[in-house]
């Protein structure tokens, strides 16, 4: 078990250094250091939760609702430091559905395909 775990805790040192987690971090540091990007985000995140408050009481979503929504998120793209900030999340996270399949492979017994 300590083996495994050993493991484990070198897998996760190993991500935490790559490139794809540490252009994420400096990546989100720069968006929430600016503070359009940082207001933008909370206003977003507000609007997003009240939404799922509605959804959870039973309420309908409006259109206008529904479009507000897309108006803020339209507006986020437009802004670099998000913009970049989900650029650098999509690469992160593809690096983490490739070592999810490595794992899987191997789990499975597809050695040669993991490699």
């Amino acid at each position: 078990m300590a083996t495994v775990m050993e493991h484990a805790e070198d897998l996760a040192e190993a991500i935490v250094d790559s490139q794809e987690f540490q252009e994420l971090k400096e990546k989100e540091e720069i968006m929430v250091e600016d503070e359009d990007a940082k207001s933008m985000l909370d206003n977003l995140n507000a609007k997003y939760q009240q939404v799922q408050m509605m959804q959870q009481n039973g309420k309908q979503v409006s259109d206008e609702q529904k479009q507000e929504l897309q108006m803020m998120e339209q507006k986020m793209k437009q802004n670099d430091k998000i913009s970049e900030f989900y650029e650098a999340q999509n690469h992160f996270n593809q690096l983490m559905n490739s070592v999810n399949q490595v794992i899987t492979q191997k789990l499975q017994g597809n050695e040669e395909d993991a490699e």
